[in-house]
């Protein structure tokens, strides 16, 4: 993916919602891309979170507490966790091909301290 489809992405991010444009530039540095197949456990329901992990492509499914709903291009989850050192609270796994931008622990730290 290029620069400017990366940011096109963390645009659509609910949680940047408010972040403007030179800071989410910013960040991209911060992010690598994985790509998943299908079937692969991205996160596990009350074990720490690692990783700020957000959409690129794909489609991910979020199964919290017996209840599953879907993640598209844009969703993102392990913000509030990733800040507060927490545990996941929900169980997500990719239904198709998945395109991800991930942030680990250590970036996610970087990231802020730059901010």
């Amino acid at each position: 993916m290029s620069n400017r489809e990366r940011l096109e992405v963390l645009r659509s991010v609910h949680v940047l919602s408010g972040v403007d444009d030179p800071m989410l530039a910013a960040l991209l540095p911060f992010f690598d891309e994985v790509t998943v197949p299908a079937g692969t456990v991205v996160a596990h329901e009350g074990r720490l979170c690692h990783e700020l992990v957000v959409v690129a492509g794909g489609e991910l499914e979020v199964c919290r507490r017996g209840r599953a709903s879907s993640l598209g291009v844009g969703g993102a989850f392990g913000w509030k966790e990733m800040r507060d050192r927490g545990r996941h609270n929900a169980t997500v796994l990719t239904v198709a091909p998945s395109h991800l931008l991930v942030m680990s622990h250590a970036q996610f730290r970087a990231a802020a301290a730059v901010q």
